[in-house]
């Protein structure tokens, strides 16, 4: 989705919690982004504990390691 480049900007659409599998039961903190350079809407993870206190709905993000 980046089209070959390591980082990508995006606009955050909404806030989600993803379930993590079995046999792991915590909810992950992610947020739906919709790149700007191709409009794709992604699921990307918010590391550390309490950072997506500062990420609000329509914030500009930048999207880093995408895949391996």
């Amino acid at each position: 989705p980046f089209g070959g480049a390591s980082h990508a900007k995006g606009i955050v659409l909404e806030k989600v919690g993803v379930e993590a599998k079995q046999p792991n039961s915590a909810i992950r903190k992610c947020v739906r982004v919709q790149l700007i350079k191709n409009g794709k809407k992604i699921t990307a993870f918010v590391p550390r504990d309490g950072c997506l206190n500062n990420i609000e709905e329509n914030d500009e993000v930048l999207v880093a390691g995408f895949g391996r």
